[in-house]
């Protein structure tokens, strides 16, 4: 007879509060985890009226466990440690897991440098299944964690404990703007120059806008920003004139019309580092090895 209370609660319950530890933050742990922020606070809050503890403390500045969010944090990431060696162990027993690789890629990379490096790699490899999932970033980094993708293809900003990146190449920031823009006529412009102008940026262009936003303050201004999630939305904004654009230098050339110019800024440097991310927890196959390293030996910036 089993005399311990039975706990009610979920996977996703402990997996999120975890993450929300990891992440000092209910924001980013809903980006992480591709969901909303209420649904973060409801896991959580429910797991806490399970196990009627406080494991989270919430200031304006900060997110920590408490004690009891410590006690649990440790043991839950041992047991989840265990659980997810199992599964790998499952999974590396499948000979079809073995010969196939799913690659995660953002939209535009997915469209432009992939093609062609996922042909010869087949070539080389004719027994290895390769799969190609185009998808927005946050999405992305979820089907990796999620063990639903086995390498992605991506820019990355800032640091994820979680994923180990390997970098393919660097890109400077240009300036997109429409073709019959005031600034369409510079070949350089500075940043005093587009104080007055809204920007756009692909929303998951975070410290870009950071890095922007404390170039204004510099001046006494204010940056104006618009976001869009996808490349399409952001370029049919950019042409209606109320805004102007940054892109990595690639993405600006392969969207380029004749109805939009690419200006250099003179006194403003940022970059885009491309490259491929696994998850720290998966079990790397030598399929999915292969085509990391085909990858990196193939793979040619557009610029």
């Amino acid at each position: 007879m089993n005399r311990h209370p039975q706990l009610r609660f979920h996977l996703p319950e402990l997996e999120t509060f975890l993450v929300v530890i990891e992440e000092g933050s209910f924001s980013r742990a809903a980006e992480r985890l591709c969901v909303s922020q209420p649904a973060v606070s409801s896991r959580v809050k429910r797991l806490e009226d399970v196990l009627r503890v406080q494991l989270i403390k919430r200031t304006t500045r900060s997110v920590y466990a408490t004690e009891d969010g410590e006690l649990l944090r440790t043991a839950a990431q041992e047991a989840l440690s265990g659980l997810y060696g199992v599964l790998r162990q499952f999974q590396d027993r499948s000979e079809a897991a073995r010969n196939r690789v799913v690659i995660a890629a953002t939209p535009m990379i997915a469209a432009t440098f992939l093609p062609a490096i996922i042909q010869s790699y087949s070539e080389r490899f004719p027994d290895v299944q390769v799969v190609l999932r185009d998808m927005p970033f946050d999405m992305l980094l979820g089907t990796l964690s999620g063990g639903m993708a086995d390498i992605g293809v991506t820019a990355i900003d800032g640091d994820y404990e979680n994923i180990e990146f390997q970098p393919l190449a660097e890109e400077p920031i240009v300036l997109v703007v429409p073709a019959k823009h005031p600034l369409a006529d510079q070949s350089k412009v500075t940043v005093e120059m587009i104080q007055p102008y809204r920007m756009i940026f692909l929303d998951r262009y975070t410290n870009l806008r950071e890095k922007l936003s404390g170039e204004f303050a510099r001046f006494g201004a204010t940056l104006k920003t618009s976001t869009a999630t996808t490349m399409p939305t952001l370029m049919g904004m950019l042409d209606t004139g109320s805004c102007v654009g940054f892109l990595p230098r690639s993405m600006a050339q392969i969207n380029a019309r004749e109805s939009r110019v690419i200006v250099e800024l003179a006194d403003f440097h940022a970059t885009r580092n491309y490259g491929s991310v696994v998850s720290r927890r998966a079990a790397i196959t030598s399929a999915v090895q292969s085509f990391r390293d085909h990858l990196h030996a193939e793979f040619v910036p557009l610029i």
